[in-house]
């Protein structure tokens, strides 16, 4: 097994126990689980915290049911990247993160942060712009 094989099969075990975890905590304090309430629960869950994320293409981090936080990360796609939120919800990508594309990159050092809610957005377009939507 390679190094890499290695690494990602640790990544895999990594994000089998927070889904444990949740899907634990979602047990223990619901008294009628149903699969929408499941889904409500996992949606307000998300946070990425020392990921290394690449896409062949297009990454799209949308918080529409729940907020997303991105810290301490790496993000990379060749030609576009979109992180943005919803009226509910809120998307925050900062403390040292970085937001990368073949033409343009987003870095956040220390405990500096980007915080989108209310729908706004940011696209890092494969024309080379960075495009903020408020």
């Amino acid at each position: 097994m390679s190094l890499e094989q290695l690494l990602a099969n640790l990544g895999l075990n990594i994000a089998a126990n927070v889904i444990y975890d949740l899907l634990k905590s979602f047990a223990k304090d619901t008294r009628e689980p149903t699969v929408q309430a499941l889904e409500s629960y996992l949606a307000s869950h998300l946070s990425v915290d020392g990921a290394n994320i690449k896409a062949a293409k297009i990454l799209e981090f949308l918080a529409e049911k729940g907020n997303i936080v991105i810290t301490n990360s790496s993000i990379e796609a060749a030609k576009q990247i979109t992180m943005s939120s919803s009226p509910g919800s809120i998307c925050v990508f900062g403390n040292n993160s970085t937001s990368s594309t073949m033409k343009t990159a987003i870095e956040t050092k220390d405990n500096a942060q980007i915080r989108m809610q209310g729908g706004a957005k940011i696209v890092q377009d494969e024309d080379g712009s960075i495009k903020f939507y408020t």
